[in-house]
């Protein structure tokens, strides 16, 4: 019973935490979000494959480790392309208040 709690404990803080990123992105880039939705569905896959739902089929060890080590690649491409696109998103915005400062 202990670790079946555990097992739950872990699925929703995965799958809370995800949730919280997604926000946050959204947040940050509003239409730019767009362009990491792609790298977050291989998040969401993975996030969903190591933890899932209760009754579903574990991972075997070797399998396991393997999503573990791809979900960790997406999750350091996404922080790549969200900063690549807060830039964008910053600049865009300097620019807009400095075209509206100069008229």
């Amino acid at each position: 019973m202990r670790a079946e709690a555990q097992i739950i404990k872990d699925l929703q803080g995965a799958r809370t935490q995800l949730g919280r990123l997604e926000k946050l992105i959204q947040s940050e880039l509003g239409g730019l979000s767009a362009g990491v939705e792609p790298l977050l569905g291989e998040v969401r896959a993975g996030v969903a494959a190591l933890f899932p739902e209760p009754g579903g089929t574990r991972l075997a060890p070797k399998e396991h480790e393997a999503r573990h080590e791809k979900l960790l690649q997406s999750l350091d491409e996404l922080e790549d392309v969200v900063e690549a696109l807060q830039l964008a998103a910053r600049s865009g915005r300097s620019k807009a208040g400095a075209a509206r400062g100069g008229r």
